[in-house]
């Protein structure tokens, strides 16, 4: 089998393993904030507003997409400088977590978390410091 990851050079990566288009900076990195899940759901709209990469079905990941992007063997830094587990075909400089999509009773959501490899529910609209790494899937039209 091939890399699994590969620049696309547009901003994107693609993960030929589980056949997804990943953004390459996460939210924390393009807007300079951390983003409660709500605020992170404000982002992939304007992504999809203004077809990032040439799409608009930009998304949360489900937490076993985000937990897929954890290998504790590559790492690159995260804003704060700390390793976080993923490659390094991904900016460094971001933050250590991705919202998903997984929701929990009383306004809860799953955040993976890169620097740990493991998962959490925090409440949706908590002030945190977390992030998020939008996600599509690959169409066959995707695939030149």
């Amino acid at each position: 089998m091939g890399k699994r990851f590969k620049d696309n050079g547009d901003g994107t990566v693609i993960d030929a393993e589980y056949n997804l288009m990943w953004k390459q900076t996460d939210a924390f990195q393009d807007e300079s904030q951390f983003h409660d899940w709500f605020q992170a759901e404000q982002y992939l709209r304007k992504l999809n507003d203004k077809k990032f990469a040439g799409y608009n079905d930009w998304r949360m990941p489900t937490h076993q997409e985000a937990e897929s992007l954890f290998d504790e063997d590559v790492s690159i830094r995260d804003r704060d400088r700390f390793d976080i587990f993923i490659d390094p075909v991904f900016s460094p400089g971001g933050g250590h977590s991705s919202w998903t999509s997984t929701l929990k009773p009383h306004n809860g959501a799953v955040i993976f978390y890169y620097r740990y490899g493991h998962a959490n529910v925090n409440n949706r609209d908590d002030p945190c410091k977390d992030s998020l790494r939008a996600v599509r899937d690959i169409t066959d039209n995707d695939k030149k």
